[in-house]
């Protein structure tokens, strides 16, 4: 018995072509969320820059002590914005990808499990048939 080759099973063919399209595109999906992620981290370090610039001139220019108080509470509040729409931003992203992830597997699991099946399918056709050859090949070299 010969072990399977793609050029002779196109079911294990066809199988692994299934595989490898299903993982290519969960790796462009991954790939594009990793895009987006780094994108949002370099917008809010590029404005955490911003503010803590600000913060430092206004804080500068603070003549009163008392003042200093104020001017850090005012300058927190904006900050903080910068922070949530982050979170929300960042979670808006984890989200989209989560939903993209999941598409790619609705659109490939099924096709994969079909030629699963399809493949299983041939490989209990094949051995039924060896085996039914062994049968015949036994029975011709040992007449009763």
């Amino acid at each position: 018995m010969q072990p399977a080759s793609l050029t002779n099973n196109p079911a294990l063919r066809s199988q692994l072509e299934t595989q490898v399209n299903f993982l290519t595109e969960l790796s462009h999906r991954t790939y594009d969320s990793v895009r987006k992620v780094s994108e949002l981290n370099m917008r809010f370090t590029q404005q955490f820059v911003e503010d803590t610039m600000n913060f430092g001139r206004e804080l500068m220019n603070c003549s009163d002590p008392f003042q200093v108080t104020s001017t850090a509470i005012n300058q927190l509040q904006p900050a903080t914005e910068h922070l949530r729409s982050y979170q929300r931003q960042l979670m808006g992203v984890l989200s989209g990808a989560q939903a993209d992830f999941s598409r790619t597997a609705e659109t490939h699991i099924p096709e994969a499990s079909r030629q699963a099946s399809a493949m299983a399918d041939e490989m209990v056709r094949n051995a039924a048939a060896n085996a039914a050859n062994a049968a015949d090949v036994g029975a011709a070299h040992n007449p009763t």
